[in-house]
């Protein structure tokens, strides 16, 4: 009644009559919807948790909880869709029902590992090339701001490089070196892509997986630009949900040198300056009794070094351009989607600073990939990306910080800077860590796609990349102490502009056992470069920095620009036959304008087959799953650089004519290289042969490689008669061979419902050599002769080390030949003549490379913790993995020894250590050769301990899943390499270089 006489009195007024009629119909049409509740559960009758479960049509639904019960309100006629990863999806219309339960089929498809093949996916049980796939989740909690760093030794086959300085990209080799002048860079393919920028702008955090094409077969999907393997990465896309997820990890590490070693400290010094000056400072006859009559001022050591010796300085070059280092990483991520849209936006930040002054990184990222079906047979989307990153601020110079000495300070008594703090040429290294240095490098990429299936035309589709890459950077600089203290300033700015288009025609068709596709790709990419550089010197004012170059008194401005294209056609075909007979065939062609106009396109076939012996009726083991063997032949080219086959021009420098009596000279320009009309694609043609098991209900699974190829028709620099006025020109000489074996192993030794360990182990090897060169025989023996100048030889790999042997150290008592000293290295007379000679005393002591590689990973998973840990290890057998490891810039006298300083991992010959490891540097030497050591070492790379809070308990408090961890990388080097590290090859003689540094860090991973 009460709602009669309100109508009654309001009924006049419209407003109030149009809500009350919605009031009223929203009433009925709630009264209408039906609560529905139910259970899910997997092909066993397990509970599923977090099964989504929508109404079709709409953006509304809801989850299962931990015991696969659900509870939901849907209207009339609708239809719920019930999804869970790896299994399929169903659809159910309500009707009259009020509980609806639901048994999930396993999607055979999907729980089948799908990996990117270039182009396109495919099953990796129909694999017939060497693809392999890294397993990021065991490095997710490292504190790593490239993506490539979690491929360290992880990857058979794939040597990723350390880093030792902020921001620093990893140095990339797949399967050895085939190629000796050549490109050796690996090809980066970004989400389908072809990628030319920094690895470090992706972000690691918005990366879904990463596969690697290793062998000819798979590789010469992308021709002439594969022979050195490609990386194909693929970001987060969104997915169907109830609703967007939302995720933020962050993390905190603080970093310090792998190798504790500092540059010596004042009694150090003093120590060091006796022993050079032994036969003076001791006495005779064995030179380890001090001489109660020498005292420093009858050293060589500079007034200033003495004057410091009376103060007392003990000054901590070292600690006082060092601290500690630090690496944080947040991200901020947001994904989801309905049936038709999908969309993943994130944000990251980035901040390191390495443990040199000024050795600082910023990373700031934005990623958004999105994806909508337009129509059924429309679907377009774009995954791009910008990355923002700052390298300002610049290092004190390292070389010349290994030569200073504890003995002086960086400032006078006004707390001024002493430029010259040893009284001779040394520059203070701190007065290069006081520019303002300004670099800034951006990059901007953006994927736009379209794909499209003609309705009635069942498995084809049409997909269309455009990809539009911008890369722009800024560096600015000023120092009043450069230019001999007058000042310098300097600005460069350049930027790259990278287009490609790629048309990708797809046709896939199953029918009856027979499957096949077939995929047909055209397309272009096109590169432009500019640059502009302007500097100035003697500059009366630096109080505007950078900002007023016209100050200079000397004024120099320099620009530069290149553009190279490519043009490309691929046609692949993959046939299989009742999943057991696999046939894959590829055709590349590749026109690049770097070549010669003879030869700008390549052809570059592959052919791969497989065997799948546990799919064939006579096959019946109850302990192997599954048992493949396959074999593949292909061909990849190599690019050369951009105009090496043409006739460049240069301008300027001794190229200035006169025109006319009196005149002034003007510059001109000259021709500055030969063309090569014939100059053609170095070639590699190679063999693989690969075996995949699984076994004991996939508790053992992996797979074995064996591959050869062989290099053709090597880029090379053919020296030239200096009466033709040119030193070299570009060519095609030479043939390569690489060989090696590859073997994966991945186990669960104990699988339990509350326990589970996981081990895995990785190892391989690899081998080069020199079949061919220049083809030359000028001594007549019938063999082609070595070029020993650049130490190539034939038969060796192209790494051979041909140099003297050491056996060890003269000291004093010894019967030391003419032209040598104690504390000089005893050289090994190859020919026994008496004699120590460049012809006949040099041998091949060995090579750089590597001789095997392994990796051990294990993860192991108690209830909600999880442990991991990952061990490196690069092995030089015999005699490989050599590096030279010496004292560097020593001119052989001994003041300029006494005066400068070195590394405490330096152990020198003096009377009082007879039996050191190196010369004693300062001693001259007939012959003065560099010694070789092996870097073998074994590394616990990566460890970390996570713990997963319980599903119920994040709900409870708003999670969807919360994870915090603890890690480390590098903790712990086993070498007897001496030095900063094994991996970079930085010895005791790289006064100027970075120690790699090892981390502890602390994350969090939140998802709402």
């Amino acid at each position: 009644m009460k709602m009669y006489f309100l109508l009654q009195r309001n009924l006049n007024s419209k407003s109030f009559f149009i809500g009350f009629i919605l009031m009223f119909q929203g009433i009925l049409i709630q009264a209408q919807d039906a609560r529905i509740s139910g259970v899910v559960n997997d092909e066993n009758g397990t509970p599923l948790p977090g099964v989504s479960i929508l109404i079709k049509g709409t953006s509304n639904g809801t989850t299962t909880d931990l015991d696969g019960n659900y509870l939901i309100s849907v209207p009339p006629a609708s239809t719920l869709i019930f999804s869970y990863i790896g299994y399929v999806s169903q659809e159910i219309v309500v009707e009259n029902q009020s509980q609806i339960n639901v048994d999930l089929v396993p999607d055979a498809e999907q729980l089948d590992e799908i990996v990117v093949v270039g182009y396109g996916t495919q099953k990796k049980t129909d694999l017939t090339g060497s693809v392999a796939s890294a397993d990021l989740q065991a490095f997710k909690e490292a504190p790593n701001g490239n993506i490539l760093q979690s491929l360290q030794g992880s990857v058979p086959g794939v040597a990723i490089g350390q880093v030792n300085q902020a921001g620093q990209e990893p140095n990339i080799n797949i399967r050895g070196n085939s190629t000796i002048n050549g490109n050796q860079s690996s090809l980066i393919v970004l989400d389908g892509i072809i990628y030319r920028g920094r690895i470090g702008d992706i972000n690691p955090a918005d990366i879904k997986s990463v596969d690697i094409l290793k062998d000819p077969s798979s590789k010469a999907i992308y021709g002439a630009q594969a022979s050195n393997g490609v990386i194909l990465i693929t970001t987060n896309g969104g997915k169907v949900a109830r609703k967007p997820t939302i995720n933020y990890s962050g993390s905190y590490a603080f970093q310090s040198p792998t190798n504790d070693a500092t540059l010596l400290n004042r009694d150090q010094v003093l120590q060091k300056v006796k022993n050079i000056e032994y036969e003076n400072a001791f006495l005779a006859p064995d030179y380890t009794q001090p001489n109660p009559d020498w005292d420093y001022s009858q050293s060589e050591l500079l007034p200033a070094l003495l004057d410091g010796i009376d103060k007392g300085t003990d000054y901590d070059w070292w600690g006082a351009l060092t601290g500690p280092g630090h690496f944080t990483d947040h991200v901020v991520s947001i994904s989801g989607g309905t049936d038709a849209t999908q969309y993943y936006i994130s944000g990251g930040y980035t901040d390191q600073k390495g443990i040199m002054m000024n050795d600082n990184y910023q990373r700031t990222s934005l990623r958004i990939n999105v994806q909508t079906d337009v129509t059924d047979w429309l679907t377009i989307g774009a995954n791009t990306f910008g990355a923002f990153t700052d390298f300002s601020g610049q290092n004190p110079n390292l070389s010349t910080l290994g030569r200073t000495s504890p003995l002086v300070t960086p400032y006078d008594e006004n707390g001024d800077f002493i430029v010259n703090h040893l009284g001779d040429n040394i520059v203070n290294p701190f007065l290069d860590a006081q520019a303002d240095d300004r670099e800034l490098v951006n990059n901007i990429m953006g994927n736009f796609f379209g794909i499209l299936k003609i309705p009635g035309v069942e498995g084809f589709s049409y997909r269309v990349n455009f990809s539009n890459n911008i890369r722009w950077g800024s560096h600015a600089y000023s120092n009043v102490y450069d230019a001999g203290l007058t000042g310098a300033a300097s600005k460069t700015h350049e930027t790259t502009k990278d287009v490609l288009l790629d048309n990708i025609f797809n046709y896939t068709r199953d029918f009856n056992d027979h499957s096949l596709t077939a995929t047909f790709v055209y397309g272009f990419n096109k590169i432009n470069y500019d640059r502009t550089q302007a500097t100035g010197e003697n500059i009366p004012n630096l109080s505007l920095s950078y900002n007023s170059l016209e100050q200079a008194i000397i004024q120099r401005i320099g620009s530069g620009a290149w553009e190279e294209a490519l043009l490309y056609q691929m046609g692949r075909i993959s046939y299989d036959y009742k999943n057991r007979y696999l046939l894959t065939a590829t055709l590349r062609r590749d026109g690049f304008s770097g070549f010669s106009k003879n030869n700008k396109f390549g052809l570059f076939p592959s052919v791969g087959l497989g065997w799948v012996l546990s799919e064939e009726g006579f096959f019946n083991s109850e302990k192997i799953d599954f048992l493949k063997v396959r074999a593949s032949y292909g061909e990849n080219g190599n690019q050369t650089s951009r105009y090496s086959s043409l006739a460049s021009v240069s301008a300027g420098g001794s190229s200035r004519y006169v025109f006319g009596d009196g005149s002034p000279t003007a510059p001109g320009q000259s021709v500055a290289s030969l063309a090569n009309n014939d100059l053609t694609w170095e070639t590699t043609v190679g063999f693989n042969f690969g075996l995949d098991f699984d076994l004991f209900n996939d508790r053992i699974s992996g797979n074995i490689e064996y591959y050869n190829s062989t290099t053709n028709d090597l880029l090379w620099n053919q020296v030239l008669p200096q009466i033709t006025g040119f030193s070299e020109i570009r060519t095609n000489l030479g043939e390569v061979k690489n060989r090696g074996w590859e073997f994966s192993l991945l186990t669960k030794p104990v699988q339990t419902s509350d326990f589970t360990w996981g081990l895995n182990f990785m190892f391989w090897s690899n081998k080069n050599e020199i079949v061919s060169l220049l083809g030359e025989d000028k001594d007549g023996d019938g063999m082609e002769d070595d070029l020993v100048a650049s130490g190539l030889f034939i038969g060796e790999s192209i790494g051979t080390i041909y140099s003297y042997e050491v056996d060890g150290v003269w000291t004093i008592g010894d019967d030391i030949p003419e032209g040598y000293f104690p504390g000089s290295y005893r050289l090994v007379d190859q020919n026994g003549d008496g004699e120590i000679d460049a012809t006949n005393d040099r041998k091949i002591l060995g090579r750089t490379e590597p001789a095997y590689r392994f990796g051990i990973q294990n993860t192991l998973q108690y209830k909600g913790f999880t442990l991991k840990f990952f061990i490196n290890s690069v092995q030089g057998g015999k005699n490989s993995y050599l590096a030279a490891n010496h004292t560097n810039g020593i001119a052989g006298t001994t003041g300029t020894a006494q005066n400068t300083n070195w590394f405490t991992f330096y152990d020198y010959w003096s009377p009082s250590n007879p039996g050191a490891k190196y010369s004693n540097p300062w001693v001259p030497a007939q012959i003065r050769p560099a010694r070789y050591f092996q870097r073998s070492f074994v590394r616990l790379q990566d460890i970390s301990l996570a713990y997963q809070l319980d599903n119920e308990i994040a709900q409870k408090v708003g999670f969807q899943n919360a994870k915090v961890f603890v890690s480390g990388k590098n903790l712990f080097t086993s070498t007897k390499w001496d030095g900063w590290d094994p991996e970079t090859g930085q010895g005791i003689g790289n006064s100027g270089a970075f120690p790699v540094l090892k981390s502890i860090s602390m994350g969090i991973d939140l998802s709402f």
